[in-house]
């Protein structure tokens, strides 16, 4: 817990006021108290600057994403859910991280994404653009966005017999206790569906198995190979969360880049104009829009950060959200500068944890905005009918974002 003399401030990313008016919110935390401590969820200390929130999120020295032998403490996210299962590698640290991480680095690199996934990736975009640029309006967070994302990591992991796709990725949202309105009821949320958790991790099971009789093109196939030395268990586990990482974030940035682009007609037309520009956008238009607000570490050791004293065992929650709008670090914070050179935005994290899938995210948002400019370079975003979650301390996105796709 702090100390009396400490700073402390009423931060609570699970209510309904947090995302409200964020921009500003973030900027007197940055200017009042850039590391503060809330007495919330057994207390934690928030770190709003980029420079704080950098030092949190990548020195794994001082600070660990790893759970308690328990599960009831630590953890990536505030409060901790001890039932859900780990999502691995990323809740790991050291070697343990690595030697799950490793063989895996060659598949998600760019070059890889792009021969193997980007295809994929294009032809369900085309065919979701071609059915439903001709209606009159449709969902594009729930028609589009999400049913791209997850049509495409279902054929990279290679989970496609999957028949319902998308019931199957919310039951591993509630599973890891990251559905985006759970708040601080994750833990209780795991819980309830631990028995259908357990019945998809026997049907990845069956799936590993095959794979490793007859091998295919896909991510489980890599997996099994005897070379990565990884064990069933772990095959399941790893499959489960690539699946899990493939979708919500992805499909939320999709969504905020194109209401951002509903209100910046002069870089839409931009973009229309010259391609080469998209993916430049896409980096700034994901530092703007944090779809993961906040990350949390744990002190492995009494550690300063900016001007407090953190303690070994306290929780610490970096405010990404906030960092990537430190007019410190990025000068005209507020705006987008294709071809800002003010250095890495945190949105894809930053050292040991940094997004395995970044190259995989980024290609998709790329094949969004293409789409898009081919099908339905005119579309208009129904403002009075967008509908944001409630809570998005976990996962700021939308539960509608109306499209028309003419004017």
């Amino acid at each position: 817990m702090a100390d009396t003399h400490e700073p402390t401030v009423d931060f609570d990313h699970h209510t309904p006021e947090f995302g409200q008016d964020a921009a500003r919110k973030f900027a007197e935390l940055r200017e009042r108290c850039p590391v503060a401590h809330s007495a919330h969820y057994e207390g934690f200390w928030v770190a709003s600057t980029y420079d704080t929130a950098r030092q949190v999120i990548s020195d794994d020295v001082n600070f660990t994403v790893e759970r308690s032998a328990d599960g009831t403490q630590g953890g990536k996210l505030i409060p901790t859910a001890a039932h859900a299962p780990s999502v691995i590698p990323g809740v790991l640290d050291g070697e343990a991280h690595d030697r799950l991480r490793r063989p895996l680095r060659t598949l998600f690199a760019k070059g890889s994404i792009e021969k193997r996934v980007a295809p994929v990736a294009r032809r369900v975009a085309d065919e979701l653009a071609a059915e439903l640029a001709g209606r009159d309006e449709f969902d594009f967070a729930h028609e589009f966005s999400f049913r791209l994302t997850v049509a495409t990591i279902f054929d990279f992991v290679g989970l496609d017999e999957i028949e319902d796709k998308g019931t199957f990725i919310l039951m591993l949202e509630d599973a890891f206790a990251i559905d985006p309105e759970a708040g601080g009821e994750r833990d209780a949320l795991a819980t309830s569906v631990s028995g259908q958790y357990q019945e998809a991790a026997a049907y990845v099971l069956d799936v590993v198995r095959a794979r490793t009789a007859e091998p295919r093109d896909d991510l489980i196939s890599h997996l099994v190979d005897p070379a990565t030395g990884f064990t069933e268990d772990e095959c399941v586990s790893l499959a489960l969360s690539m699946v899990l990482g493939g979708v919500r974030t992805t499909a939320s940035s999709m969504d905020h880049i194109v209401l951002h682009l509903d209100g910046d007609r002069e870089l839409r037309a931009r973009l229309r104009d010259d391609r080469s520009l998209i993916p430049g956008a896409v980096d700034e238009l994901t530092r703007l829009s944090a779809v993961t607000p906040l990350v949390a570490r744990t002190a492995r050791h009494d550690v300063r950060l900016g001007a407090v004293q953190v303690r070994a065992g306290d929780r610490v929650a970096a405010l990404i959200a906030s960092a990537n709008l430190d007019e410190d670090r990025f000068g005209d914070a507020a705006a987008v500068q294709l071809g800002r050179r003010d250095g890495l935005h945190l949105s894809f994290g930053a050292g040991l944890h940094y997004c395995l899938g970044i190259w995989l995210a980024k290609m998709e948002l790329r094949t969004a905005i293409e789409t898009l400019l081919d099908h339905m370079p005119d579309y208009a975003v129904v403002t009075e009918g967008i509908r944001r979650y409630e809570l998005v301390g976990v996962n700021n996105g939308f539960h509608r974002l109306p499209v028309r796709p003419r004017p």
